[in-house]
């Protein structure tokens, strides 16, 4: 009976931390690509200015640490429902899963060192702003890292969780759909270089994954 109730105990607690990493993701990935606004085909002297802004520089730095935080976050997501599906028949496609989110995690983490470096230069080492080449190049190459590489590795992770709670039903079907549908849209998006115009589907992703997973029926 004791032993009955300390898996029933832990079990509710792994369900607490997925749900809660989910929901927490995707505030830090929102706030990943939120907390910085580079003007966008904007003039050299609007970039030099907006980059010699503090408040700019700052939000680099916040931008960083968000998308370390959603990376981590991701991971501990992956995780659980690994836990979750082990047995069932969709072992290989929930290893790609796990494979494509761990990817999608290292780029966000490379996509954070991206974000922070003008600021970590300027206010933590005390050196000069860049020029205007390398700004504009660190800010392009984030885009691209962020719209064609980071998105389309989770299209791939969500478009493979779909299919493992079709096979499996370990969490309400219709969230597979969401993920189906929600997938579709990002990877053609990605291959298209503009996946970074689909993050509001992958944050509606990860919010629809928290409450299935805290709705999901208790396995006696």
């Amino acid at each position: 009976m004791a032993t009955t109730t300390s898996i029933r105990t832990s079990r509710s607690s792994a369900v607490k931390v997925a749900a809660a990493a989910a929901v927490l993701f995707a505030v830090a990935f929102f706030w990943t690509v939120a907390s910085v606004d580079v003007p966008h085909k904007a003039s050299d002297e609007t970039l030099l200015a907006w980059w010699q802004q503090s408040s700019s520089q700052l939000a680099g730095i916040v931008s960083q640490y968000c998308a370390i935080a959603a990376a981590v976050l991701f991971v501990v997501l992956m995780n659980y429902l690994k836990t979750l599906t082990a047995g069932t028949r969709a072992v290989q496609w929930m290893a790609f899963a796990r494979s494509m989110g761990l990817i999608f995690s290292t780029t966000l983490l490379v996509s954070a060192a991206l974000r922070g470096v003008v600021g970590h230069l300027v206010k933590v080492d005390g050196e000069p702003l860049p020029g205007l080449e390398v700004l504009r190049y660190s800010t392009g190459f984030t885009y691209n890292l962020m719209g064609s590489v980071a998105m389309l590795a989770l299209g791939l992770t969500i478009l493979a969780i779909s299919i493992v709670i079709l096979r499996t039903a370990v969490l309400a079907k219709w969230q597979a759909y969401v993920g189906l549908a929600a997938s579709a849209v990002i990877l053609v998006a990605s291959l298209m270089m503009i996946g970074q115009f689909t993050i509001i589907l992958s944050l509606l992703w990860s919010l629809c994954l928290a409450i299935a997973i805290w709705r999901q029926p208790t396995r006696t």
